[in-house]
């Protein structure tokens, strides 16, 4: 027994190794969106950095830059003293708060976008990688202007704030394996660089720390949209997983927002031909006919079904909430929101916002049973190892 008790004991202990750990105060995000880079130049927009380079340290001022360029499995440094290093990797520090930095791969067109805290590039595979290492909160309000755009007032944003902070510590180690924790791309929450929106600042500081959880006080999935048309959808109909805090709504405050509605014409023998690649088989044209007044999960033609996120999904279509009907030789597919429709309305809780509501009943009315916490407060995700 005494024997069983012990092996018990160290268990646990393996166990609470494996506690995924959530406080953080400075994230490491992938640029991803920068492609896959062999050139880079990176100039410093503000303040001062120093570039560690192997064993050279050298210090770049305002407007000062310096080119990185792929060379083999190293990289090599050059700099406005015409200095060339070629190294493994290089660090650029900064030395004074505030300072921030700029970063352009020389083959896209892209504008080169501006960031707060310090840029590791080292070479990856076959291209340059960069990771941004900058504070939690800077980065936050950096995905809160990229995600909720640059209009809104606090409230707003400090509800977006709340869905960006809590997505972050969902999927802190979700590219840990890479050397980073997130990337920049729409997986892990889109980050076009620093914040330039006071009030968007002022919303990050005003949530600091806070969190969405359900009523175990874990962390929760917190999906949003531009628009849902008026209706906004259950988990499971667009990813088949059921879960309590996301249950469709009827949403009355987007109705007169600038996504609310769309309309896409497609020539009638298109659409039969896409359906019948899909099973289905062709009798009269008044079959096509399919009247979506609320969220359905599929669209119908005779005794055929296919479902509406298939459709939004291969036809490119602003959102799965559409009607469908004939004029002559078109199909006219009128729609109403913009994404996949599940969580928080972008466009409804603005208007929710500017009529005076506040953060936490924008949450309480597109979330079900959700409170908000301290992320010291949230009980840590358990991570067993597979050898148990």
């Amino acid at each position: 027994m005494l024997i069983k008790h012990r092996a018990f004991i160290i268990l646990v202990m393996l166990l609470s190794l494996n506690l995924k750990s959530y406080a953080i105060d400075r994230v490491r995000i992938g640029l991803l969106s920068l492609g896959h880079p062999h050139s880079l130049t990176v100039t410093v927009c503000e303040g001062e950095y120093e570039v560690v380079a192997g064993e050279e340290s050298i210090v770049l001022n305002q407007y000062d830059n310096v080119l990185i360029n792929m060379a083999g499995e190293k990289i090599l440094v050059s700099t406005r003293l015409n200095n060339t290093i070629l190294v493994d990797s290089v660090f650029l520090q900064a030395v004074d708060t505030g300072a921030c930095f700029s970063v352009r791969n020389h083959f896209r067109s892209v504008d080169s976008r501006e960031y707060y805290g310090d840029l590791i590039v080292k070479a990856d595979i076959e291209a340059l990688l960069a990771i941004n290492k900058v504070e939690a909160d800077i980065y936050l309000a950096g995905v809160v202007q990229s995600e909720a755009g640059f209009k809104g007032n606090i409230e707003y944003f400090k509800t977006q704030a709340l869905l960006a902070r809590t997505y972050m510590y969902l999927n802190i180690n979700r590219h840990v394996q890479d050397g980073y924790h997130l990337c920049d791309k729409t997986h892990c929450q889109v980050y076009h660089g620093r914040s330039v929106v006071a009030v968007i600042n002022e919303a990050v500081i005003a949530t600091a720390n806070q969190v969405l959880a359900d009523k175990d006080s874990l962390l929760v999935f917190t999906p949003f949209h531009s628009n849902c048309g008026g209706q906004t959808e259950s988990s499971e109909n667009v990813w088949l997983t059921s879960m309590p805090h996301l249950r469709g709504v009827t949403d009355p405050y987007c109705a007169y927002s600038n996504n609310a509605s769309w309309i896409r014409e497609i020539d009638l023998r298109e659409w039969i031909a896409y359906l019948r690649a899909h099973g289905y088989r062709h009798r009269n044209n008044e079959d096509l006919v399919y009247q979506q007044s609320g969220r359905k999960r599929y669209y119908s033609a005779g005794d055929f079904s296919y479902p509406f996120t298939r459709l939004r999904e291969d036809w490119a279509l602003k959102s799965s909430f559409f009607s469908v009907s004939l004029d002559d030789s078109t199909v006219i597919l009128k729609g109403r929101g913009y994404g996949h429709g599940v969580g928080l309305c972008q466009e409804g809780s603005m208007v929710m916002a500017a009529r005076g509501f506040k953060m936490e009943e924008i949450i309480s009315f597109y979330f079900r049973d959700l409170h908000i916490l301290n992320i010291n407060d949230v009980r840590p995700s358990l991570e067993i190892n597979s050898a148990f």
